[in-house]
């Protein structure tokens, strides 16, 4: 698939239809400019993250991420492990606004959810993800029900959110399923709230 990488009143003439295995496929009469399904880095923010509980997102040992009940005083002497750097990304298909989530400790580890599993694995977010989907980005959303609230639904596994999941003592950061009832209040677990820095990159 295609998409014109142009303003949104760019007109595309077809030429062109035919079905190819039931579904129907278009030729456009000048696809020069049209480019592949991709995101585009754009700008980054410096922040902080916390669940429901107001309990800080940190990286662990093996890379792990967990939520901590976190004074601001331990939120200082631990800034490497929670301050996040979170890239926008322009989606070539206008779904919404891609993010990916790292941190700089030594080294940038980037979140993905690669099989469904949450890590941070040492790598630099990519200037351009030439695919409509990423185990490294997540759309991020306006939580219903809130003005200041945020989900990030996977844009590799579509329905699936980051969500805070208590495991024994730990509170987990996992991939969840998003339940699809319109009568239900929004799920407190795939709620999170972003704290901007004033810090510039």
């Amino acid at each position: 698939m295609a998409v014109a990488a142009e303003p949104e009143d760019f007109c595309i003439n077809f030429t062109e239809m035919k079905f190819i295995d039931g579904a129907l496929y278009f030729k456009a009469e000048d696809d020069e400019n049209l480019e592949s399904d991709h995101f585009g880095r754009l700008d980054a923010n410096i922040a902080i993250l916390r669940n429901m509980r107001d309990q800080v997102l940190i990286t662990s040992q093996g890379n792990q991420p967990l939520f901590e009940d976190m004074p601001d005083l331990d939120c200082k002497e631990n800034e490497s492990q929670i301050r996040l750097i979170i890239y926008k990304y322009k989606d070539s298909l206008r779904r919404g606004i891609g993010v990916s989530i790292s941190v700089r400790h030594m080294k940038t580890s980037t979140l993905s959810c690669k099989d469904k599993k949450l890590i941070f694995q040492e790598r630099d977010p990519p200037q351009d993800i030439d695919s409509e989907e990423s185990d490294i980005i997540f759309f991020m959303k306006s939580a219903t029900g809130y003005n200041d609230k945020m989900e990030f639904e996977s844009s590799l596994y579509r329905g699936y959110f980051l969500a805070c999941k208590k495991e024994n003592d730990l509170y987990k950061l996992i991939l969840k399923e998003k339940k699809k009832d319109g009568n239900i209040m929004p799920d407190g677990t795939i709620i999170f709230t972003i704290e901007i820095s004033r810090e510039n990159m």
